[in-house]
Protein backbone atom coordinates (compact mmCIF):
# COMPACT_ATOMS: atom_id res chain seq x y z
CA UNK A 1 0.00 0.00 0.00
CA UNK A 2 2.87 2.10 1.19
CA UNK A 3 4.68 1.69 -2.32
CA UNK A 4 1.05 2.21 -4.14
CA UNK A 5 1.12 5.47 -2.50
CA UNK A 6 4.17 6.49 -3.16
CA UNK A 7 3.62 5.67 -7.20
CA UNK A 8 0.59 7.59 -6.98
CA UNK A 9 1.96 10.90 -5.75
CA UNK A 10 5.19 10.63 -8.08
CA UNK A 11 2.58 10.40 -11.07
CA UNK A 12 0.39 13.33 -9.49
CA UNK A 13 3.59 15.60 -8.58
CA UNK A 14 5.20 14.74 -11.88
CA UNK A 15 1.98 15.77 -13.77
CA UNK A 16 1.49 19.39 -11.59
CA UNK A 17 5.06 19.73 -11.86
CA UNK A 18 5.33 19.66 -15.36
CA UNK A 19 2.18 21.99 -16.47
CA UNK A 20 3.29 24.57 -13.40
CA UNK A 21 6.04 26.25 -15.17
CA UNK A 22 6.57 29.93 -14.71
CA UNK A 23 3.17 31.10 -16.77
CA UNK A 24 1.74 29.25 -14.15
CA UNK A 25 3.01 29.81 -11.09
CA UNK A 26 3.62 33.88 -11.68
CA UNK A 27 -0.06 34.44 -12.36
CA UNK A 28 0.59 35.42 -16.18
CA UNK A 29 -1.09 32.29 -17.64
CA UNK A 30 -3.84 32.92 -15.30
CA UNK A 31 -4.20 36.40 -16.07
CA UNK A 32 -4.10 36.55 -20.10
CA UNK A 33 -6.43 33.04 -20.23
CA UNK A 34 -8.63 33.19 -17.65
CA UNK A 35 -9.21 36.41 -15.48
CA UNK A 36 -9.09 38.57 -18.64
CA UNK A 37 -12.62 37.44 -19.30
CA UNK A 38 -13.63 38.19 -16.19
CA UNK A 39 -15.57 36.05 -13.14
CA UNK A 40 -17.06 33.54 -16.02
CA UNK A 41 -12.96 33.17 -16.44
CA UNK A 42 -13.35 30.62 -12.81
CA UNK A 43 -15.87 28.81 -15.06
CA UNK A 44 -12.77 28.60 -17.44
CA UNK A 45 -10.41 26.96 -15.09
CA UNK A 46 -12.80 24.04 -13.85
CA UNK A 47 -13.21 22.99 -17.67
CA UNK A 48 -9.50 22.92 -18.60
CA UNK A 49 -9.06 21.56 -15.09
CA UNK A 50 -11.69 18.74 -15.87
CA UNK A 51 -9.67 17.79 -19.21
CA UNK A 52 -6.16 17.79 -16.92
CA UNK A 53 -8.09 14.87 -15.33
CA UNK A 54 -9.99 12.86 -17.54
CA UNK A 55 -7.31 13.30 -20.66
CA UNK A 56 -4.06 13.17 -18.35
CA UNK A 57 -5.07 9.51 -17.24
CA UNK A 58 -5.47 8.72 -20.66
CA UNK A 59 -2.33 9.71 -21.52
CA UNK A 60 -0.50 8.21 -18.63
CA UNK A 61 -2.33 4.86 -19.55
CA UNK A 62 -1.56 5.39 -23.46
CA UNK A 63 2.70 5.43 -22.50
CA UNK A 64 2.31 2.57 -20.92
CA UNK A 65 -0.01 0.48 -23.91
CA UNK A 66 2.13 1.80 -26.11
CA UNK A 67 5.55 1.38 -24.23
CA UNK A 68 6.39 4.56 -25.15
CA UNK A 69 9.92 6.31 -24.47
CA UNK A 70 8.60 9.86 -25.87
CA UNK A 71 5.50 11.90 -26.76
CA UNK A 72 6.29 10.35 -30.45
CA UNK A 73 4.48 7.35 -29.97
CA UNK A 74 1.17 8.60 -28.21
CA UNK A 75 0.83 11.70 -31.17
CA UNK A 76 1.20 9.14 -33.79
CA UNK A 77 -1.20 6.50 -32.41
CA UNK A 78 -3.81 9.66 -31.72
CA UNK A 79 -3.57 11.70 -34.85
CA UNK A 80 -2.60 9.09 -37.64
CA UNK A 81 1.10 9.08 -39.60
CA UNK A 82 0.54 12.50 -41.46
CA UNK A 83 -1.29 14.41 -39.03
CA UNK A 84 0.86 12.79 -36.02
CA UNK A 85 4.11 14.03 -38.35
CA UNK A 86 2.95 17.26 -38.09
CA UNK A 87 2.15 17.79 -34.67
CA UNK A 88 5.29 16.03 -33.51
CA UNK A 89 7.35 18.98 -35.92
CA UNK A 90 5.19 21.80 -34.56
CA UNK A 91 5.29 20.33 -30.73
CA UNK A 92 9.02 20.12 -31.04
CA UNK A 93 8.89 23.66 -31.72
CA UNK A 94 6.76 24.69 -28.77
CA UNK A 95 8.74 22.91 -26.49
CA UNK A 96 12.01 25.12 -27.53
CA UNK A 97 9.47 28.20 -26.91
CA UNK A 98 8.38 26.44 -23.95
CA UNK A 99 12.02 26.25 -22.94
CA UNK A 100 12.91 29.55 -24.45
CA UNK A 101 9.84 30.67 -22.03
CA UNK A 102 10.71 29.60 -18.94
CA UNK A 103 14.64 30.92 -18.83
CA UNK A 104 13.25 34.01 -19.80
CA UNK A 105 11.26 33.92 -16.39
CA UNK A 106 14.12 32.99 -14.69
CA UNK A 107 16.10 36.22 -16.19
CA UNK A 108 13.07 38.06 -14.95
CA UNK A 109 13.10 37.24 -11.42
CA UNK A 110 17.11 37.35 -11.54
CA UNK A 111 16.86 41.18 -12.42
CA UNK A 112 13.25 41.99 -10.75
CA UNK A 113 13.60 40.53 -7.28
CA UNK A 114 17.85 39.10 -6.74
CA UNK A 115 19.07 42.66 -8.87
CA UNK A 116 21.05 40.60 -10.82
CA UNK A 117 21.40 40.66 -14.49
CA UNK A 118 18.99 39.04 -16.94
CA UNK A 119 21.28 36.90 -18.46
CA UNK A 120 22.94 35.65 -15.27
CA UNK A 121 19.69 33.99 -13.92
CA UNK A 122 18.90 32.89 -17.14
CA UNK A 123 22.20 30.96 -17.80
CA UNK A 124 22.52 29.64 -14.02
CA UNK A 125 19.27 27.95 -15.09
CA UNK A 126 20.20 26.89 -18.22
CA UNK A 127 22.97 24.95 -17.00
CA UNK A 128 21.21 23.32 -14.05
CA UNK A 129 18.19 22.49 -16.47
CA UNK A 130 20.68 20.56 -18.61
CA UNK A 131 22.68 18.91 -16.21
CA UNK A 132 18.94 17.43 -14.98
CA UNK A 133 17.79 16.45 -17.94
CA UNK A 134 20.94 14.33 -18.32
CA UNK A 135 19.81 11.69 -15.83
CA UNK A 136 16.39 10.97 -17.95
CA UNK A 137 13.03 10.52 -16.86
CA UNK A 138 13.75 9.10 -13.82
CA UNK A 139 15.74 11.91 -12.36
CA UNK A 140 12.99 14.43 -13.73
CA UNK A 141 10.08 12.69 -11.82
CA UNK A 142 11.85 12.34 -8.48
CA UNK A 143 13.13 16.22 -8.75
CA UNK A 144 9.46 17.34 -9.15
CA UNK A 145 8.25 15.00 -6.50
CA UNK A 146 10.41 17.20 -4.17
CA UNK A 147 10.11 20.67 -5.95
CA UNK A 148 5.93 20.26 -6.42
CA UNK A 149 4.97 20.08 -2.73
CA UNK A 150 6.65 22.70 -1.80
CA UNK A 151 5.11 24.97 -4.64
CA UNK A 152 1.89 23.62 -3.45
CA UNK A 153 2.73 25.07 0.09
CA UNK A 154 3.83 28.68 -0.67
CA UNK A 155 1.30 29.47 -2.58
CA UNK A 156 -1.24 28.16 0.10
CA UNK A 157 0.52 30.03 2.24
CA UNK A 158 -0.21 33.60 0.38
CA UNK A 159 -3.03 32.79 -0.38
CA UNK A 160 -3.76 32.82 3.10
CA UNK A 161 -2.07 35.75 3.87
CA UNK A 162 -4.47 37.47 1.56
CA UNK A 163 -7.44 36.11 2.92
CA UNK A 164 -6.48 37.08 6.25
CA UNK A 165 -5.89 40.68 5.29
CA UNK A 166 -9.04 41.41 3.00
CA UNK A 167 -11.30 39.34 4.15
CA UNK A 168 -13.19 36.62 2.76
CA UNK A 169 -15.43 39.51 0.38
CA UNK A 170 -17.25 37.98 -2.40
CA UNK A 171 -17.01 41.24 -3.84
CA UNK A 172 -12.91 41.78 -3.97
CA UNK A 173 -13.33 38.81 -6.72
CA UNK A 174 -15.55 41.09 -8.98
CA UNK A 175 -13.59 42.61 -11.57
CA UNK A 176 -14.48 43.84 -15.07
CA UNK A 177 -13.22 41.50 -18.42
CA UNK A 178 -10.50 43.10 -19.90
CA UNK A 179 -10.79 41.91 -23.75
CA UNK A 180 -7.56 43.97 -25.35
CA UNK A 181 -5.42 41.12 -23.21
CA UNK A 182 -7.72 37.89 -24.44
CA UNK A 183 -5.88 35.02 -26.43
CA UNK A 184 -9.43 34.39 -27.52
CA UNK A 185 -12.76 35.58 -28.34
CA UNK A 186 -14.91 33.01 -25.80
CA UNK A 187 -13.60 31.65 -23.03
CA UNK A 188 -14.24 28.35 -23.87
CA UNK A 189 -11.91 28.94 -26.25
CA UNK A 190 -9.35 30.35 -24.11
CA UNK A 191 -9.65 27.23 -21.78
CA UNK A 192 -9.21 24.91 -24.79
CA UNK A 193 -6.21 26.37 -25.77
CA UNK A 194 -4.81 26.12 -22.46
CA UNK A 195 -5.38 22.47 -21.77
CA UNK A 196 -4.76 21.29 -25.23
CA UNK A 197 -1.10 22.76 -24.59
CA UNK A 198 -0.15 21.56 -21.68
CA UNK A 199 -1.51 18.48 -22.52
CA UNK A 200 1.05 17.90 -25.35
CA UNK A 201 3.24 19.58 -22.58
CA UNK A 202 2.53 17.18 -20.25
CA UNK A 203 2.41 14.07 -22.85
CA UNK A 204 6.71 14.29 -23.26
CA UNK A 205 7.12 13.15 -19.61
CA UNK A 206 3.77 11.57 -18.90
CA UNK A 207 3.85 8.99 -21.79
CA UNK A 208 7.65 7.76 -21.16
CA UNK A 209 6.43 7.64 -17.64
CA UNK A 210 3.34 5.52 -17.95
CA UNK A 211 5.47 2.80 -19.43
CA UNK A 212 7.52 2.61 -16.37
CA UNK A 213 4.36 2.33 -13.94
CA UNK A 214 2.56 -1.41 -14.07
CA UNK A 215 -0.34 -0.92 -11.84
CA UNK A 216 -3.33 0.45 -13.86
CA UNK A 217 -4.69 1.76 -10.57
CA UNK A 218 -1.58 4.05 -10.04
CA UNK A 219 -1.36 5.46 -13.21
CA UNK A 220 -5.24 6.49 -13.48
CA UNK A 221 -5.42 7.95 -9.93
CA UNK A 222 -2.00 9.65 -9.99
CA UNK A 223 -3.53 11.18 -13.42
CA UNK A 224 -6.60 11.84 -11.97
CA UNK A 225 -5.37 13.41 -8.47
CA UNK A 226 -2.45 15.52 -10.71
CA UNK A 227 -5.69 17.00 -12.30
CA UNK A 228 -7.37 17.63 -9.41
CA UNK A 229 -4.42 19.47 -8.04
CA UNK A 230 -3.85 21.76 -11.30
CA UNK A 231 -7.85 23.10 -10.70
CA UNK A 232 -7.57 23.92 -7.17
CA UNK A 233 -4.06 25.78 -7.54
CA UNK A 234 -5.64 28.00 -10.87
CA UNK A 235 -8.38 28.74 -8.86
CA UNK A 236 -6.23 29.66 -5.85
CA UNK A 237 -3.70 31.93 -7.90
CA UNK A 238 -6.96 33.26 -9.23
CA UNK A 239 -8.50 34.35 -6.14
CA UNK A 240 -5.11 36.03 -5.20
CA UNK A 241 -4.55 37.98 -7.98
CA UNK A 242 -8.29 38.97 -8.22
CA UNK A 243 -8.03 40.28 -4.68
CA UNK A 244 -5.10 42.39 -5.50
CA UNK A 245 -6.78 44.10 -9.02
CA UNK A 246 -6.23 46.38 -10.77
CA UNK A 247 -2.46 47.38 -9.91
CA UNK A 248 -1.39 43.63 -9.79
CA UNK A 249 -1.76 43.50 -14.04
CA UNK A 250 0.41 46.05 -14.52
CA UNK A 251 3.49 43.74 -13.43
CA UNK A 252 4.80 41.14 -15.43
CA UNK A 253 4.99 38.45 -12.43
CA UNK A 254 1.86 38.92 -10.62
CA UNK A 255 2.39 36.03 -8.20
CA UNK A 256 5.75 38.10 -7.51
CA UNK A 257 4.51 41.12 -6.85
CA UNK A 258 1.14 40.10 -4.77
CA UNK A 259 4.02 38.22 -2.56
CA UNK A 260 6.11 41.38 -2.27
CA UNK A 261 3.15 42.80 -0.47
CA UNK A 262 3.37 40.45 2.23
CA UNK A 263 5.99 39.28 4.71
CA UNK A 264 9.52 39.43 3.26
CA UNK A 265 9.94 35.66 4.22
CA UNK A 266 6.73 34.99 2.33
CA UNK A 267 8.44 36.94 -0.68
CA UNK A 268 11.75 35.41 -0.89
CA UNK A 269 9.99 32.07 -0.58
CA UNK A 270 7.79 32.50 -3.40
CA UNK A 271 10.75 33.97 -5.52
CA UNK A 272 12.51 30.62 -4.55
CA UNK A 273 9.42 28.70 -5.44
CA UNK A 274 8.54 30.37 -8.28
CA UNK A 275 12.20 29.77 -9.70
CA UNK A 276 11.58 25.98 -9.14
CA UNK A 277 8.60 25.71 -10.94
CA UNK A 278 10.37 27.29 -13.57
CA UNK A 279 13.14 24.30 -13.53
CA UNK A 280 10.53 22.04 -13.25
CA UNK A 281 8.98 22.95 -16.64
CA UNK A 282 11.97 23.76 -18.45
CA UNK A 283 13.37 20.22 -17.69
CA UNK A 284 9.97 18.61 -19.70
CA UNK A 285 10.50 21.27 -22.57
CA UNK A 286 14.43 20.00 -22.57
CA UNK A 287 14.08 16.55 -22.47
CA UNK A 288 11.29 16.38 -25.01
CA UNK A 289 12.71 19.01 -28.03
CA UNK A 290 16.42 17.04 -27.32
CA UNK A 291 14.86 13.96 -27.80
CA UNK A 292 13.30 14.71 -30.89
CA UNK A 293 16.34 16.67 -32.18
CA UNK A 294 18.39 13.17 -31.34
CA UNK A 295 16.12 11.27 -33.91
CA UNK A 296 15.69 13.80 -36.29
CA UNK A 297 19.25 14.65 -36.75
CA UNK A 298 20.86 11.35 -35.21
CA UNK A 299 23.37 13.38 -32.96
CA UNK A 300 23.48 12.28 -29.60
CA UNK A 301 21.63 12.71 -26.40
CA UNK A 302 24.18 15.50 -24.65
CA UNK A 303 24.95 16.76 -28.02
CA UNK A 304 20.98 17.48 -28.72
CA UNK A 305 21.05 19.13 -25.19
CA UNK A 306 23.67 21.60 -25.61
CA UNK A 307 22.15 22.21 -29.37
CA UNK A 308 19.10 23.21 -28.14
CA UNK A 309 19.92 24.77 -24.58
CA UNK A 310 22.43 27.31 -25.96
CA UNK A 311 19.53 28.14 -29.17
CA UNK A 312 17.15 29.30 -26.16
CA UNK A 313 19.41 31.04 -24.35
CA UNK A 314 19.46 33.30 -27.40
CA UNK A 315 15.96 33.14 -27.93
CA UNK A 316 14.68 34.14 -24.55
CA UNK A 317 16.09 37.83 -24.71
CA UNK A 318 12.83 38.81 -26.36
CA UNK A 319 11.07 38.38 -22.58
CA UNK A 320 8.75 36.59 -20.35
CA UNK A 321 5.30 38.08 -20.83
CA UNK A 322 5.93 38.92 -24.52
CA UNK A 323 6.61 34.90 -24.81
CA UNK A 324 3.46 34.10 -23.50
CA UNK A 325 1.26 36.27 -24.90
CA UNK A 326 2.66 34.79 -28.80
CA UNK A 327 3.71 31.59 -27.74
CA UNK A 328 1.31 29.05 -26.35
CA UNK A 329 -2.46 30.56 -27.93
CA UNK A 330 -0.28 29.56 -31.72
CA UNK A 331 0.38 26.67 -30.31
CA UNK A 332 -2.84 25.88 -27.92
CA UNK A 333 -4.71 26.20 -31.61
CA UNK A 334 -2.45 23.83 -32.82
CA UNK A 335 -2.81 21.14 -30.16
CA UNK A 336 -6.51 21.07 -30.06
CA UNK A 337 -6.04 18.71 -33.07
CA UNK A 338 -4.30 16.38 -30.48
CA UNK A 339 -6.74 16.99 -27.83
CA UNK A 340 -9.99 16.20 -29.73
CA UNK A 341 -8.38 13.29 -30.82
CA UNK A 342 -7.60 12.72 -27.74
CA UNK A 343 -11.26 12.51 -26.63
CA UNK A 344 -12.23 10.74 -29.90
CA UNK A 345 -9.71 7.74 -29.36
CA UNK A 346 -11.33 7.83 -25.67
CA UNK A 347 -15.26 7.17 -26.65
CA UNK A 348 -13.97 4.42 -29.27
CA UNK A 349 -11.98 2.90 -26.26
CA UNK A 350 -9.05 1.84 -28.44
Amino acid sequence: MTKKFIDVFRVAATYVGTVIGAGFASGQEIVQFFISYGNIGLVGILLAGLLFAWLGSYIINLGHRLNATGYQQVLYYICGKRIGGVLDVTTGVFLFGGLTIMLAGAGTVSRDFLSLSYNTGLIAMALLVMLTVLTGVRGISIINSLVTPLLVISTIVIGINSILYHGFNPTLLSIPAQPSSTPATHWVMSALLYASYNLILGTTILAPLGSQIASRKVRILGGLIGGLLLTLLGLFVAMIITYHSPEVFQHEVPMLYVSNLQHEFTHAGYAAMLVKAMYSTAMASLYGCSTKLQSAAGLSFPASLVVITLSAVICSQVGFSNLIATVYPIFGYIALIFTVSLIWHFFRGK
